[in-house]
């Protein structure tokens, strides 16, 4: 693995070196908005005098090194898109870098209840290396365990999941591996100079996550319930017993956040007398209330930002009609506020991204207000602010998402977000109804590749945030159960009508495009609702809830997932594999074939039946995708064939509709 690693780096190294102009091509209009973002996964060292990053080339991304001092970079790991990609990377001290990278290899799981299935999928894997390209290892030694009577040697899909980076022991990190159990993790010391593998705590048999402060100490653990539902579990004279947090679930468990500066109290996410979610400190000694720092009225706060010198909360970000920011320390509040003033076009958007131990230098991202995705370096002590990266910069000033509202026909206010290619009076527009994922996440105002490449084009978007859309509240989220294909997709039309009725779309343009719950949306509007639309883009979507069903299942806490979901002749109405023959719109089908959320079957087995039915698709599967377009080549392939299948179905007609 060592030479394998250093020769690849010294081949990528030499491929820099020589001109890109002499390979360049052209470039394909769709394929700018397709390329990954420069950098991502940016880390700085504790001492502050390094930062590592992983930087886009070729079809994915590569680890690089910046001495701040001199100011130099370097190329520390290449990923090998064949075999080994990295995803993210962070210093375990001032010296010693560890990645996580994904592979592609077969799972061999027997007859087990457990979540994996037989067959390839992705490998996640830690790496780790000193940043003077010494030492590279793959961490985490193979283990041996054989099932009696099973031929079978278990190597558990997950071993990158840190839960301590130990910084009193630079030298160990924690690590919760299910190796000799296969459902349930134990945790293990891993040096990783070495790759010493030694357990420090048994699996417990309703843990799947577990918590540990900075001293290693285990300190909570996240199971579940015989009902399915999420569980805390702490640590009482070092038995882990189940604690009743009650006061702090709505419809939803409380998540955990951070670990406090004492390593015997943490902040959690949750409902605390109250149907939207604040951030409150509790007890790990028994989950008792300590404080609630911060509960919005209307909106969920699920995120903070811990000060990583003293391990105290910096500020919570939650969401309204746009990102918003609750500070804690008034005087980095009051520094934000003048960065923000600072950075190139005064970008509605700052984020603090990491910083030192001694608080001196940090990582800042911005966004908005037109500005293009950048990172910065800000030095407190030389009150000197420097551009590190900025990606799609070759697009030119981005158009900002608009907030608004419209009602639903039962008069659920439905909120979304909106853009257009030009002003009103060149209206209307072509559109793209772009339904979001999960179905219980959310869209934000936030940079969004899809509409920026949409509005190139000269297509209106409109995103809603449909009933069962998070960060509203418990009772917008619950309106959404058992409503897949129903209510939620009845917002879909609503909110279709409300841009026609205020002049913004072309009812004879529109086309609905979506990822995963979207992608469902869309296939579901090919069949009910297709005298609406002019064609559907389903990017690794679902096409049969029943399929859907049987995976949650074998999550541990599926039947809770399961049970947001309708079920009987209600389930089977909207299942779109169910459906096919009343599909009467051209589909557009793009699905990885290593996508372990929406696993390919679904596209594999739509597409089968469409071409049974002589439906009008085109279907790509794409080697090595997941459910992410983590591939540049994945990204550009599905951005140009949509960009083909798109003005195909909204631009010929466009001449006879204005006519």
């Amino acid at each position: 693995m060592r030479y394998q690693i250093l020769g690849f780096v010294a081949l990528f190294l030499y491929t820099l070196a020589i001109p890109s102009f002499l390979f360049a091509k052209a470039p394909i209009a769709a394929a700018l908005y397709a390329k990954l973002p420069k950098a991502q996964s940016m880390n700085i060292s504790p001492d502050g005098s390094h930062i590592i990053a992983l930087r886009a080339q070729g079809d994915t991304y590569h680890v690089v090194l910046t001495n701040l001092n001199t100011k130099q970079s370097s190329l520390l790991m290449a990923a090998d898109p064949d075999n080994f990609l990295f995803d993210w990377c962070q210093f375990a001290n001032n010296t010693r870098v560890v990645c996580q990278i994904r592979k592609y290899l077969v799972v061999k799981a027997g007859r087990t209840n457990t979540f994996y299935r037989d067959g390839r999928t992705i490998f996640t894997r830690l790496m780790a290396i000193n940043i003077d390209r010494s030492n590279p290892l793959q961490l985490v030694p193979p283990s041996k365990k054989v099932g009696v009577g099973e031929r079978y040697q278990w190597n558990a899909v997950d071993q990158s999941n840190v839960i301590s980076w130990l910084k009193d022991e630079p030298d160990h990190v924690l690590i919760q591996i299910a190796r000799d159990d296969r459902l349930h993790p134990s945790i293990y010391k891993l040096n990783i100079n070495t790759n010493k593998l030694k357990r420090v705590r048994r699996h417990h048999d309703s843990i799947f996550q577990w918590v540990a402060n900075n001293q290693g100490k285990p300190v909570i653990g996240v199971g579940y319930k015989r009902t399915g539902e999420l569980a805390f579990f702490t640590n009482q004279k070092n038995r882990f017993v189940r604690i009743e947090i009650e006061g702090f679930s709505g419809i939803t468990a409380p998540t955990f956040l951070a670990v406090a500066a004492d390593g015997e109290s943490g902040w959690i996410s949750g409902n605390y007398q109250s149907k939207t979610r604040g951030i409150h400190r509790i007890s790990f000694k028994d989950g008792s209330h300590q404080e609630t720092i911060f509960q919005p009225e209307l909106f969920d706060a699920n995120s903070l930002t811990i000060n990583p010198s003293n391990q105290e909360p910096m500020y919570a970000t939650y969401y309204s009609e746009k990102t918003q920011q609750h500070w804690f320390d008034k005087t980095l509040e009051r520094e934000h506020k003048a960065l923000k003033a600072a950075l190139t076009g005064t970008p509605s958007r700052v984020s603090y991204l990491g910083m030192s131990d001694d608080g001196n230098r940090v990582l800042i991202y911005s966004e908005g207000n037109g500005t293009t995705p950048t990172w910065y370096l800000y030095d407190r002590k030389a009150a000197a602010l420097s551009m590190i990266s900025r990606s799609y910069a070759a697009l030119g000033p981005l158009t900002e998402l608009e907030p608004i509202t419209y009602q639903a026909r039962d008069n659920l206010s439905i909120p979304a977000y909106m853009a257009l290619p030009g002003p009103k009076k060149d209206g209307p527009y072509p559109t793209i109804l772009l339904p979001h994922g999960g179905p219980y996440l959310r869209d934000t105002e936030s940079f969004d590749y899809w509409v920026q490449f949409f509005l190139s084009r000269g297509y209106a978007v409109l995103k809603p945030n449909y009933r069962g859309s998070a960060g509203y509240g418990d009772d917008y989220l619950a309106q959404g159960f058992k409503q897949w294909g129903m209510k939620m997709q009845d917002d879909l039309i609503d909110g279709l009508d409300w841009m026609i009725e205020e002049g913004y779309t072309d009812t004879n343009l529109v086309c609905i495009v979506g990822g995963s719950y979207g992608g469902y949306a869309a296939l579901v509007a090919a069949y009910k609702t297709p005298d609406r639309y002019k064609c559907a883009v389903s990017f690794a979507g679902v096409a049969n809830l029943d399929t859907l069903a049987r995976s949650w299942y074998r999550y541990y806490t599926g039947s809770a997932a399961v049970n947001r979901l309708q079920s009987g002749a209600a389930r089977n109405e909207n299942s779109p594999i169910l459906h096919v023959e009343k599909m009467a719109i051209p589909l557009l089908l793009v699905h990885g074939d290593v996508d372990r959320l929406v696993t390919i079957e679904h596209s594999r087995e739509l597409a089968a039946a469409l071409k049974s039915s002589n439906k009008a698709y085109i279907y790509i599967e794409q080697t090595n995708g997941n459910h992410h377009l983590s591939l540049e080549s994945h990204r550009i392939e599905f951005f140009e064939a949509m960009d083909e299948f798109l003005a195909k179905h909204l631009s010929s007609n466009r001449v006879a509709a204005n006519e």
